[in-house]
């Protein structure tokens, strides 16, 4: 049985600040076991800390062409970050875990003049 997936696709100059812009983005959502965040035109932002229900094991591929993608995780998650870096970045700022955390996040990111970063507070500034 195939997993349940959401796509997050920054595309900001149609659709999150531009043209085709037509509400308020959701504080609180659902979280499947599989994401997919392409970044192109716009920045993603991956919120963990706000939502519904966070499954036990979320699996993250994030794709930042030109721009970024950010997720933000709670305080208490385990976090292991895979993936190929072409003239971007690959950062992890989550605080570790030591022993065994009751949610787990594995993040495979790609970058091409991008970032992937990873942070539990939002207030962390970029480095």
């Amino acid at each position: 049985m195939e997993k349940s997936r959401r796509y997050l696709v920054g595309f900001e100059p149609f659709f999150e600040g531009g043209w085709l812009h037509k509400g308020a983005r959701a504080t609180r959502w659902q979280v499947e076991e599989h994401l997919v965040a392409l970044a192109v035109f716009g920045d993603v932002t991956i919120d963990l800390r706000a939502v519904q229900k966070l499954p036990a094991q979320v699996r993250i591929s994030a794709y930042a062409f030109g721009r970024d993608v950010d997720i933000l995780v709670p305080e208490g998650t385990g976090v292991q970050l895979v993936g190929r870096k072409n003239n971007g970045h690959l950062k992890n700022h989550a605080t570790s875990v030591t022993g065994s955390a009751a949610h787990s996040v594995k993040v495979e990111g790609h970058t091409f003049l991008g970032d992937v970063t990873i942070r539990t507070d939002e207030s962390i500034t970029q480095v």
